[in-house]
């Protein structure tokens, strides 16, 4: 059977669903995105309705445009996906705007970013390019560039512009405070800050990068104008960003690393990775910075993504923006369910005592193809995660709501 798109919206793509998964399905990144951007915005309310402006549940602001060939570049623009821009991911290429792209653009409609001069679409790094631009002027979209010398110095620009927008009195993103999350730039050390990607599509954050064992000078610079009053959070072990650079980042705020390591409960550290480190972040809460999901208990959503298709990963940060607000999952398998998977999904999962009518529910959304994440692995996900009768003998995994609000 095969499910037809509804009238008047010939480019939608099919959604497979259970009662507990959501499967945004593509091919290829450019599918991916769209399908993102296709779930979050109908974008069916006339764009001289005198509601829609602000009506960004129904259309984004803007968008950010970025191609999918270059991680670093396109982690390091998810900054620009929150408000006041609500301005998501969707790739092109670096010579112009595959069809799939222009469609959705156009489809999208968005409003312009009023506190932007009415910018529609921001161009970062080589998405920045005659073809893509002559293809945005054509529609009569208004765009801007961001780019950099360096990947460094890129974020440096993504943060300044940013900040500029959201927190003009400053030019320094806050909310509530100077919140940076940081990357290694080493190998494919990057893959520990795809968590971050999603919250900084959530709350107001800088993105910026360091080497395993130096800060560049364009970091520093950024770090600077928090005026040494910056909650500094490190993705990755000391195998990604050593000691010695978390003592110099230190400098110019509180200094905390984001991994799967706990001195109380382990002898030794144990053995991290990028997708240890979205578990432990998904659980995570700072309330001096009020930084992290801290998502221990049911009534929520994520993003499952395999950790090798870091587009997918980017492009479904607008998930955390909207919605579900769905903090990242890696998958390390394209088949099953990994048994550390496994364990958090059901350790969230609800149960009732009185009626499963009471809820809360949960939902993951699964990106991409059957290559990417098998069917059995996505059933496997809402296998877990379904409502549970707590009164039934055996029945000793998941929580209440309550578990995972802040303070709680």
């Amino acid at each position: 059977m095969t499910t037809p798109p509804p009238a008047g919206e010939p480019t939608l793509a099919p959604v497979y669903a259970t009662k507990t998964t959501t499967r945004l399905y593509g091919t290829n990144p450019f599918e991916e995105a769209v399908s993102v951007t296709q779930h979050i915005w109908p974008s069916v309310v006339p764009l001289n309705d005198p509601t829609e402006n602000n009506n960004d549940p129904d259309r984004p602001w803007g968008v950010t445009l970025v191609t999918p060939d270059d991680p670093l570049t396109a982690i390091t623009a998810t900054p620009l996906i929150h408000f006041p821009d609500d301005a998501p991911i969707l790739y092109v290429t670096s010579s112009g705007i595959p069809e799939i792209t222009l469609n959705e653009l156009k489809r999208l409609g968005d409003t312009g970013i009023s506190r932007d001069n009415n910018v529609d679409a921001f161009l970062v790094g080589a998405a920045a390019n005659s073809g893509v631009e002559n293809q945005l002027k054509a529609i009569g979209l208004k765009y801007q560039t961001v780019t950099g010398s360096d990947i460094p110095t890129l974020a440096d620009n993504v943060d300044k512009l940013y900040g500029s927008i959201e927190n003009p009195d400053t030019g320094v993103p806050t909310m509530p405070g100077y919140n940076v999350a940081i990357g290694s730039l080493d190998g494919k050390d990057w893959q520990y800050v795809l968590p971050a990607t999603h919250w900084v599509a959530h709350m107001p954050t800088g993105l910026l990068w360091v080497h395993e064992n130096s800060v560049p000078q364009a970091t520093i610079d950024a770090l600077k104008r928090r005026g040494g009053m910056g909650n500094i959070y490190l993705f990755g072990g000391p195998n990604q960003i050593s000691s010695s650079v978390a003592g110099q980042l230190a400098q110019y705020g509180r200094v905390v690393r984001i991994t799967n390591d706990d001195p109380v409960a382990f002898n030794a550290p144990p053995v991290d990775s990028p997708e240890a480190t979205a578990i432990a972040f998904a659980k995570y809460y700072d309330p001096m910075g009020m930084f992290g999901w801290k998502i221990t208990g049911p009534g929520h959503g994520f993003s499952l993504v395999n950790v090798n298709d870091w587009q997918a990963a980017v492009a479904s940060a607008p998930l955390s923006h909207l919605g579900f607000h769905a903090p990242l999952i890696l998958t390390s398998s394209a088949t099953t369910l990994p048994s550390d998977l496994e364990g958090y999904f059901s350790s969230v999962s609800p149960f009732f005592l009185d009626s499963p009518a009471d809820g809360p529910y949960n939902m993951t959304y699964v990106i991409g193809s059957w290559d990417q994440i098998s069917w059995p692995e996505q059933a496997r996900v809402d296998y877990v995660s379904e409502m549970h009768n707590r009164r039934v003998v055996g029945s000793n995994t998941g929580s209440t709501y309550a578990d995972s609000q802040p303070g709680a």
